[in-house]
């Protein structure tokens, strides 16, 4: 377990410093991504219907046309991608302003379990995770209320978020690890 939760944190770090690097690029994928999903979702709901499975809905059939119309219309009009961008920004800038604090709060037990420690044992990580979660809350928060400046540095802040959790899911599994 804690050899994928390490193997995730890398992941996470490799993916924020990309996001990093090319922020109006996975800004202006947002809402071709999001389309390209429900399209996806759309398909394999009418894909499940046409198997012809038993205890198989007309409503299943509905939702998945509806998923493709839908989806597919995002994909193809630019106000609907722009919109849909807005949208997954305000999401994101109001899902970092809940995960910092969670990541404050993870802090606290951290140090908690790190005062159980030996004191040779002991490290300083659990500062450091509630340095991050406070950034990160502090950067949602100031995002929640500029929708514009998030939409414009969305990749970026979406990147540093990804960063920051990537080094916090390290830090965690290290700890863990020497925990036990």
């Amino acid at each position: 377990m804690s050899v994928i939760l390490i193997l995730m944190s890398i992941l996470m770090i490799v993916c924020g410093v990309d996001c990093i690097a090319t922020p109006v690029a996975t800004f202006s994928a947002l809402g071709w991504l999001a389309g390209g999903s429900i399209v996806v979702v759309g398909v394999s709901a009418i894909f499940r219907f046409a198997a012809g499975r038993e205890g198989r809905s007309v409503w299943e059939l509905i939702g998945g046309i509806a998923g493709v119309l839908f989806g597919g219309f995002i994909v193809v009009n630019a106000f609907a991608q722009f919109a849909t961008n807005l949208v997954i920004a305000v999401t994101a800038a109001v899902w970092m302003a809940v995960y910092g604090v969670c990541g404050i709060s993870e802090a606290l037990a951290l140090r908690k379990l790190n005062q159980a420690l030996p004191g040779e044992l002991r490290t300083a990580g659990w500062l450091v995770v509630l340095i991050l979660g406070a950034a990160t809350a502090v950067i949602g928060i100031v995002c929640v209320f500029q929708p514009w400046i998030t939409m414009i540095s969305v990749g970026l802040l979406i990147g540093v978020s990804i960063l920051i959790s990537g080094i916090k899911t390290l830090i965690l599994s290290i700890q863990i690890i020497k925990s036990r």
